[in-house]
């Protein structure tokens, strides 16, 4: 997702049988802030778009999130989760993208900064996390503990975004968050390859992520 919209919500609103536990990074206790990351192959189905986790390049950073959008052909490697996209964005790192993993574990008033650079302007903007706390977000009948994280983009001549970020340690994966226009758009499923409807056709049709073989909403 581009600068200007990069956010997208994540509620997981699956039943308890279609989630799988996902593949974790560090060990330890989800509450400790420990960093982890869905394992490749599974489908990440939000209420507008879907993706599918890739594995990483083999030389890729340690905190490198790769992943196809679903039912497009593009294919996306960043250098972190909370900094993915829909394949448009213009920006590399000019500060080290190794420098993630010092956000890591998560904690209350944690701060981490990084600096962007616009690949065809050369601009740049200063990139900030601040885990704000957390917060419980209820999810098919369960209640997650998410960090909650804010995002600000500074950009170089003045103007400032921000998003809001949930990330659930028990998923791997944000179970929340804001985009460009503060809407929130949620994860309605997780599937793992064998689970029912993993195979199925996906696309975005009038802003809601659908299976094109009945044109039926994710749900």
């Amino acid at each position: 997702m581009t600068l200007r919209g990069f956010g997208t919500v994540l509620l997981l609103a699956a039943a308890a049988a279609a989630i799988a536990a996902p593949a974790r990074a560090q060990s330890g206790d989800p509450a400790a802030g420990a960093y982890c990351e869905p394992a490749p192959q599974t489908k990440l189905l939000y209420s507008n778009r879907g993706y599918l986790i890739l594995p990483k390049p083999a030389d890729a950073p340690p905190l490198a999130y790769s992943y196809s959008i679903l039912g497009t052909e593009r294919s996306v490697v960043r250098a972190g989760q909370f900094l993915f996209d829909d394949g448009g964005d213009r920006w590399a790192f000019e500060s080290n993208p190794e420098g993630l993993t010092q956000f890591w574990p998560l904690k209350p008033q944690k701060q981490f900064d990084i600096t962007r650079i616009n690949r065809y302007t050369r601009g740049k903007a200063l990139v900030s996390f601040v885990v704000v706390g957390t917060e419980s977000i209820d999810v098919g009948g369960r209640s997650y503990k998410s960090w909650k994280i804010r995002r600000t983009d500074h950009m170089e001549g003045g103007s400032t975004t921000t998003q809001l970020l949930w990330y659930s340690p028990d998923l791997c994966t944000l179970s929340a968050f804001t985009d460009s226009q503060q809407r929130t758009v949620t994860l309605l499923r997780v599937l793992k390859p064998g689970d029912r409807d993993y195979n199925r056709p996906l696309a975005r049709r009038d802003g809601k992520l659908v299976f094109t073989d009945t044109g039926e909403a994710v749900k």
